[in-house]
Order: structure tokens, then C-alpha cells, then sequence
């Protein structure tokens, strides 16, 4: 029974994809030394901590270990299984060598806005005790970024927490509130705050503006616009208050509305462009339901062709060990008749 318990579980880990779950197994080790590291009071030498980052240390390595260590056993393991559930999904869709791409950009950027923030509350506030205390790690900051994407991939999909059912559009600003909430009552206790909440809106940009995809850079649908985050009652301000920013980028060469007008990552046929400069809200989720269905299909191909993969696998292996038991059962004979 051990055996066969084992072998599911097994199994059921090698469904995931492989580079998703070489992320897991790092960080797992990375949760072991965290705990290690915590234990013997030397959390700086992975977590982002600005004393140490800054001259004369130069732990520069932290940018990117940071969000990898975890110094809690159920936060760690959450992240683990949540990173492969979403990479499970995200992987096959975005490819390995962008899902890579997108860990680093967040890893990396996330870390450095949380270096300045603890920069600036410094020379504006003071409390150096404070900022020798802080030791920014978890990799919570990336599992909110992934909301990100879920949101601007299935907006509409429902998702199961526990009694709850939870739509994709709805879960980064759920987990923003949520760390907002902790960070009120525990402060910078809670190490992952400010890369969470970094994450997401570096998550949000990269999707928005930067990533290319089926040769299309960005994704300036207004389904994904920044003020879609938020309730609806406080939509409007902040539709107005985003849009004037986004002028002064765009008056800035910082962005560009024109290059990414109507564009999206997701595909779209030639019988659903026109010629206005906007599609409707409908439009563009019957476009994006295509495109996810079209993206699901091809996740249960490569689903299926693992399983078959698999089966071939245990039919040598169920027929190695035939042939090593009758190859067993011949030398007992010829022991047999030897005596």
C-alpha cells in the first residue's frame, strides 16, 4: 500500500510541467534554508534587507533569492502547491521560456521597488531600528502577480477557495486587501507585504505593455485596464486619475497608445476587427472565451500525450519485470535439475 500511495503521488507530480516543477523543488530547498537561516539569526544572507544590500555589504543577490526564501512552513507550502496548480495552467500557455521570464521580471522588480520603499520611508521618517529589522522574502509577492494573469486570461472564471467561489478578476485586489489587512495588525512582521503588493502592480504592466506574444506587444483591451481591478462603485475616479497618467506617459515616449490600439495577446480572427478604435465589452470576452477554449484544448493534448508517455513507461517496465521472473524461474530449474 506504501508502494502504490507513492507512486500517485508521483504521478501525480510528473503531470505538472517540468520547469514548474524545477521551481517547487527550489523552492523547497529555499524554504529549508530559510527556516535554517531564521533559526540562526543570519536571514539577511537571502532575505532583501537594506542595510545589508546597501554599501559596504553589497548583498546584491538578495534582489533575486528574496522572493524565493520562506521563513513559514505553511506559507512556503502554499506557495508550492499554488505555483503548481497556476503553472500547470500558466506554462503550456505562455511557453517555459516566458513563464521563466515572467518569475525573473517580477522577482527582480518587485525587490527593487521594496528596496527603495524601505529607501524613502527612511530618509522621510526615520526609524533605522526598523529598517534593520526588515527582511523582505516569500514568494507571495509571484503567486499575486499570477492573479494578474488569470485575471487577463479567464476574467470571468470562477475559482473554489475553500466554501468560496471566486471570480479571476476579482482575486488580485482580494489578495492586495488581504495583505493590507495583516500588515494593519503584524506592520513589517509580515515580510511579503510590499512584494505583493509591488508584484501585482508590476505584474500588471509587464501584461499591459510589454510582453509579446503571437508577435502582438502588450494588451491595451479595456477589460484589462487598471481601474477593471476595483470595485465597481470606485471604478470612475480611478479610471480618470489612470488615464491621466497614462497621457503623461504616453507625452513622455514612455508609453504609446497608438502602437497597441485594439491589440491583445490573445488571438483574434479578421471577421472580429473593424474599423473602430474600440470593440465592445462583449466583443472582447466572446474573443477571449475563444481563445481560452482554444488554449485549454491544447493543455489537454499535452495532458494526454503525458499519459501516454506514462503508460508506455509502466507497460516496459510491467514487462521488464516479467522477463526478470521468468528469467528467474529458469535458473531455478536448471538449479533443480543440476541437483
Amino acid at each position: 500500500m506504501e508502494g502504490i500511495s507513492t507512486n500517485n503521488v508521483l504521478s501525480n507530480f510528473n503531470n505538472f510541467p517540468r520547469l514548474t516543477k524545477t521551481i517547487a523543488i527550489t523552492l523547497s530547498v529555499f524554504l529549508f534554508l530559510g527556516i535554517f537561516c531564521n533559526y540562526y539569526n543570519s536571514l539577511p544572507l537571502l532575505t532583501l534587507n537594506v542595510v545589508y544590500v546597501a554599501p559596504p555589504r553589497f548583498y546584491l543577490w538578495t534582489f533575486f533569492t528574496a522572493s524565493l526564501t520562506e521563513t513559514s512552513i505553511i506559507s512556503g507550502i502554499f506557495n508550492i502547491i499554488a505555483l503548481l496548480f497556476i503553472g500547470k495552467y500558466l506554462e503550456p500557455i505562455w511557453g517555459s521560456r516566458e513563464f521563466i521570464k515572467f518569475i525573473l521580471v517580477i522577482i527582480f522588480f518587485s525587490s527593487l521597488c521594496s528596496f527603495f520603499f524601505f529607501v524613502f520611508k527612511f530618509m522621510f521618517f526615520g526609524g533605522i531600528e526598523l529598517i534593520m529589522k526588515a527582511n523582505v522574502c516569500g514568494f507571495s509577492g509571484v503567486i499575486a502577480a499570477f492573479s494578474v494573469a488569470l485575471k487577463q486570461l479567464v476574467t470571468e472564471q470562477e475559482f473554489n477557495f475553500f466554501l468560496l467561489k471566486i471570480r479571476a478578476k476579482w482575486i488580485p485586489i482580494i489578495l492586495v486587501l488581504f495583505r493590507v489587512i495583516v500588515f494593519s495588525f503584524i506592520g513589517f512582521n509580515d515580510r511579503s507585504f510590499t512584494l505583493v503588493i509591488y508584484g501585482v502592480f508590476i505584474a500588471w504592466i509587464y501584461l499591459r505593455f510589454y510582453q509579446v506574444k503571437s508577435g502582438v506587444k502588450g494588451d491595451l483591451n479595456e477589460s484589462f485596464s487598471f481601474y477593471t481591478f476595483f470595485p465597481d462603485p470606485i471604478q470612475a475616479p480611478i479610471k480618470v486619475i489612470s488615464n491621466i497618467v497614462f497621457k503623461i506617459l504616453c507625452k513622455l515616449s514612455i508609453c504609446s497608445s497608438s502602437r497597441f490600439s485594439n491589440q491583445s495577446i490573445l488571438p483574434i480572427t479578421n471577421n472580429n476587427i473593424n474599423n473602430d478604435d474600440s470593440y465592445s465589452v462583449a466583443d472582447m470576452e466572446r474573443r477571449r472565451a475563444l481563445a481560452v477554449k482554444a488554449l485549454e484544448e491544447r493543455m489537454q493534448q499535452q495532458q494526454q500525450h503525458q499519459q501516454n508517455q506514462q503508460q508506455q513507461q509502466q507497460q516496459q517496465q510491467q514487462q521488464q519485470q516479467q522477463n526478470q521472473s521468468q528469467t528467474n524461474l529458469n535458473i531455478s530449474i536448471d538449479n533443480q535439475d543440476s541437483k
